[in-house]
């Protein structure tokens, strides 16, 4: 008798067992379906789009990346446009999709954000002699054109979309493309956000208003990084980051390092620095 209220005992335990391990399977099949859900659910929320522009006038060909809240392309949408221009690679063809943690990160927060890919297969490479600003000078404005070309297109193409704000961000040599484009046309621009650019000084003006990411292993060329006095009476925004060179500021970076950029650029559109 003893014996069978054992085995009743042990049969009874076993089945609590069974039910409880398939309990937790299930919670944690649940528990990943709804991760998924969330992760699709943002994936859903950003339109990714490559496409090229070809500008008649130069005969040269744009590539274009467009990062964009997915909305009813019918509707009619006031918008925040940016602007990035990637930073020098050799004429690599794809050095504008090398920043998405960026461009993606701006996409989630409502922003679009064209990137444009500035250097083709079979252009002259980058002076690296001579009077930078002088030697460099036809490629950045070969750039601001682009950047011209492409926001005036993008505004053809979305007749429907009303444009807020336009600010540019661009990393070393599409920094100060960036910033050339934002001197040149300042009634255009509304922000200018430099990771680490080098060579064109900052326009000593109150609009547009312009920011810096500095690394900590380069050095803009004298005067292009006025001085603190000056920076304050203007509201010039100077980061210096730690921990982060040069290099480090596109896709290559690590997790941490993109964070930090992502969180002073989104506090510096967000007027919040």
């Amino acid at each position: 008798m003893l014996k069978q209220k054992k085995n009743r005992f042990f049969v009874v335990l076993g089945g609590i067992l069974i039910l409880a391990i398939a309990g937790f399977a299930s919670m944690s099949s649940e528990t990943e379906s709804i991760s998924e859900k969330k992760i699709n659910k943002k994936q859903r929320e950003i339109l990714v789009e490559e496409y090229e522009v070809f500008d008649n006038a130069r005969f040269r060909r744009i590539p274009v990346a467009l990062y964009a809240p997915k909305v009813d392309k019918d509707s009619t949408n006031t918008i925040q446009l940016v602007i990035f221009s990637h930073g020098y690679g050799s004429n690599y063809p794809t050095n504008y999709t090398n920043y998405s943690y960026l461009t993606r990160r701006l996409a989630g927060l409502g922003y679009w954000t064209l990137s444009i890919q500035h250097e083709l297969i079979g252009d002259s490479l980058l002076p690296k002699v001579g009077v930078m600003q002088e030697v460099r000078m036809p490629f950045w404005k070969r750039g601001e054109e682009n950047i011209l070309f492409v926001l005036n297109h993008f505004k053809e193409i979305h007749p429907n979309l009303f444009i807020k704000s336009v600010d540019l961000i661009g990393h070393s040599n599409g920094g100060d493309m960036s910033v050339l484009m934002a001197k040149d046309y300042p009634n255009l621009i509304r922000k200018v956000i430099t990771l680490d650019h080098l060579r064109i000084p900052f326009p000593l003006t109150f609009s547009p208003q312009y920011s810096s990411l500095r690394s900590t292993d380069k050095t803009a060329d004298s005067g292009v990084i006025p001085s603190p006095e000056m920076c304050d009476s203007l509201g010039i925004q100077i980061i210096q980051l730690r921990r982060i060179t040069h290099n480090e500021m596109n896709d290559e970076g690590t997790r941490r390092q993109k964070k930090k950029i992502n969180g002073y650029i989104q506090k510096i559109l967000e007027n919040r620095l």
